[in-house]
């Protein structure tokens, strides 16, 4: 059987001669990756049992999952000011496309290519012919960016509630 690259980069990533051997069969095996996952912790965590000792082995698979799940940061992306995909409501300077925030949940349903275009919004509120009789029509609203901003909202009431929550609580005299 052959053992596929990314097993080949997770056991690389553990301590040697630690659970290696003992895994070849889970390298070269065809089941799905929450199987392979499970079997992986499974095996880690048997292997740091049987050691009883803390030392910096110990924590291998925690820096595996940070190795293959958190973020990676670009220095330039970070820096640079006309890097700012990570702000929503940004606009790319080459294509032009809007950055829009969008649920974790829908994730697989997500299509970057999708998003409006600067050119796209400006065309929209040109052409807009709502009626603005019951009131002034905010300008996003007249746009594909609608929903976008809806969400976003949405998700900065949620922060303001929680962070009241949790003011409202520190500033309780109750004792």
């Amino acid at each position: 059987a052959v053992v596929s690259t990314q097993s080949t980069g997770v056991l690389g990533m553990m301590p040697p001669k630690t659970i290696q051997a003992d895994l070849i069969g889970w390298a070269t095996s065809s089941a799905d990756s929450k199987t392979k996952w499970k079997k992986l912790k499974e095996q880690w965590f048997t292997y740091a049992k049987s050691k009883k000792g803390i030392h910096h082995e110990m924590n291998a698979i925690y820096e595996v999952i940070l190795q293959l799940c958190y973020p990676r940061l670009d220095v330039n992306v970070t820096k640079g000011l006309n890097h700012l995909l990570k702000s929503p409501f940004s606009v790319h300077p080459k294509t032009g496309r809007v950055c829009v925030p969008f649920r974790a949940s829908d994730i697989d349903t997500f299509d970057p290519f999708a998003v409006p275009t600067l050119e796209q919004v400006i065309g929209e509120m040109n052409q807009w012919k709502g009626d603005e009789g019951a009131g002034k029509v905010a300008e996003y609203a007249k746009t594909s960016l609608k929903s976008s901003v809806e969400l976003f909202r949405q998700f900065a009431d949620e922060c303001h509630r929680a962070s009241a929550g949790v003011a409202e609580k520190e500033n309780k005299m109750d004792w």
